[in-house]
């Protein structure tokens, strides 16, 4: 009878590991794959400021930093100042390092929420909102 018990404890275990394992999502190697743009941002981080209404803004995430770029109109000049044309750049605008744990990424100083649709994900806290769809 110890015995049974003992092989049913062990089983009602494992099963439990599985499904915690099964519902457990690998955000880092999601975020790594892909180039993401910025579909709304909201707020300030560290010194970098984010407005998406004035250039595209883009992020890459590495193992350990994010890096957000522009997408900026630069316009090129003659010599007597007559423009000759102008095009897209993409600027850098600053990294960060972060982590994750369970759905909340660490970012610099700020800490968000993570949830996610079809096609994007949001992070968000009380003081700031990010919108990441695949570029």
């Amino acid at each position: 009878m110890v015995a049974a018990l003992f092989v049913f404890s062990f089983f009602s275990c494992s099963s439990d590991e599985e499904t915690e394992k099964s519902t457990f999502f690998d955000y880092k190697t999601a975020f790594t794959a892909h180039e993401w743009e910025l579909l709304k941002a909201e707020g300030r981080l560290g010194a970098l400021k984010i407005d998406i209404k004035e250039a595209p803004t883009y992020c890459r995430f590495t193992t350990d930093s994010v890096y957000f770029t522009e997408k900026e109109m630069v316009y090129h000049f003659d010599e007597g100042g007559k423009l000759v044309h102008g095009e897209y750049e993409i600027s850098p605008c600053g990294s960060y390092p972060y982590t994750i744990k369970d759905d909340e990424i660490k970012i610099d100083d700020q800490i968000f929420t993570i949830t996610s649709t079809d096609s994007s994900y949001v992070f968000s806290n009380a003081d700031w909102r990010l919108v990441l769809i695949n570029k």
